[in-house]
């Protein structure tokens, strides 16, 4: 990979999505939601992006797909709590693909991913079962393929600290055979479903250059644009060119100002690392006050994580007044 010089920027302490080249050009910072959307809508960008983490080649690389951001999953939610899928992916060989961009550590983040993974599989079956594939099938042969499910893949970009060994910033997550993993004949027993976990602030620790397409798009989404070194690659220069404040929809823009500012996000974080905290005070104290004095102190440790994000004064005041 030829490159020509290094960015070197600086963030906003204004939007702190947003960071400066030595230039004065302004770029977005890809680890939003809505920043990551207008990175990846582009279908060559995407495949790219999405073939080098998955480390496809060959008969298994993805050559088409079809895509959509914020999919909404009509499915039975918790407390009618509706969900959107950040980017939803069907490959042309009907795999399909959940990548999730979260940059706050939920404390029952592990749950999250199971359930959003639930989320895939219910609705990549139910489009798999509607694809002109499926309904080519005799129907004998669709009768037979009752309860046959596409392969499904979660993405989980996490900018926050959460995988413990220190040297590794991405790991594949699978269901295994207790017995398998005993006799040292590991395969994940369910092949078609898995997740694939990315550390982003470890992957920017451990790795210094840039000696791989994966590299590339994982230094991106952890560093941003004026991070990394300018390649002489068309759907390289493409991808930073997208994220240029200049060249941004002024809604994607809008929704990500809006997002400093009130984030349900935000909420969920702190009143689920209280809750926790509260609880194992108050059954030490073994009594109210107890998980009481657990849960602010909890709230304000997470606050100040927060903070350091960029997370506004006044939904941090908000957030802390929730009990």
């Amino acid at each position: 990979m030829k490159n020509r010089n290094l960015h070197t920027g600086t963030k906003s302490s204004v939007r702190p999505y947003i960071v400066m080249d030595a230039n004065g050009v302004e770029y977005l910072l890809p680890n939003y939601s809505e920043s990551f959307r207008a990175l990846m809508d582009d279908k060559e960008i995407i495949m790219d992006m999405l073939n080098s983490v998955l480390q496809l080649d060959g008969r298994n690389k993805i050559k088409d797909v079809k895509y959509q951001f914020e999919k909404p999953i009509d499915v039975f939610m918790p407390e009618n709590d509706p969900v959107r899928l950040d980017a939803w992916v069907e490959t042309r060989d009907r795999r399909f693909i959940n990548i999730e961009v979260q940059n706050w550590p939920h404390a029952f983040i592990l749950d999250r991913m199971q359930l959003y993974n639930a989320y895939l599989t219910l609705r990549s079956k139910y489009d798999y079962n509607r694809s002109s594939h499926f309904k080519s099938l005799t129907k004998k042969e669709r009768r037979r393929r009752m309860y046959e499910l596409p392969e499904t893949i979660s993405i989980w970009l996490c900018n926050f600290p959460i995988l413990k060994p220190k040297g590794l910033f991405k790991d594949v997550w699978a269901v295994y055979s207790e017995n398998d993993i005993r006799t040292g004949k590991a395969l994940p027993t369910l092949p078609k479903n898995k997740y694939i976990i990315v550390d982003l602030p470890k992957f920017a620790r451990l790795r210094k250059k840039v000696c791989s397409r994966e590299d590339f798009w994982l230094g991106l989404l952890s560093k941003g644009p004026t991070g990394m070194p300018c390649f002489e690659d068309p759907v390289y220069a493409r991808a930073v060119s997208r994220l240029r404040v200049s060249n941004v929809d002024p809604k994607i823009l809008k929704s990500l100002e809006a997002k400093m500012s009130e984030d349900e996000h935000v909420m969920e974080v702190i009143k689920a690392d209280a809750y926790l905290k509260g609880e194992a005070e108050g059954k030490k104290a073994g009594k109210k006050e107890g998980m009481e004095k657990g849960a602010e102190r909890e709230r304000r440790r997470i606050a100040k994580i927060l903070r350091s994000k960029g997370v506004s004064p006044e939904l941090l005041n908000a957030a802390l007044a929730v009990k």
